[in-house]
């Protein structure tokens, strides 16, 4: 290893941040519901999003202090 690329494993480096948004926990839950279009092609469509601790609706891009993010 360079000496860059040692010195950025040490401080934890992250080149892109994944942020700390509801859609990217792992309480995040949702059902997907599939749906025929007027063109004949199925759809999905993302419904019942919710906390899975809370058990409340939430926005994709809310957040709360319990964030966990998903592996």
């Amino acid at each position: 290893m360079t000496k860059q690329s040692e010195a950025k494993a040490k401080q934890g480096y992250v080149a892109k941040a994944v942020p700390q948004v509801c859609m990217n926990c792992r309480h995040f839950k949702s059902d997907i519901a599939n749906y025929n279009g007027w063109d004949g092609n199925t759809y999905q469509k993302e419904k019942n999003i919710h906390c899975a601790i809370g058990q409340f609706a939430v926005k994709k891009m809310g957040t709360c202090d319990i964030f966990e993010p998903t592996t």
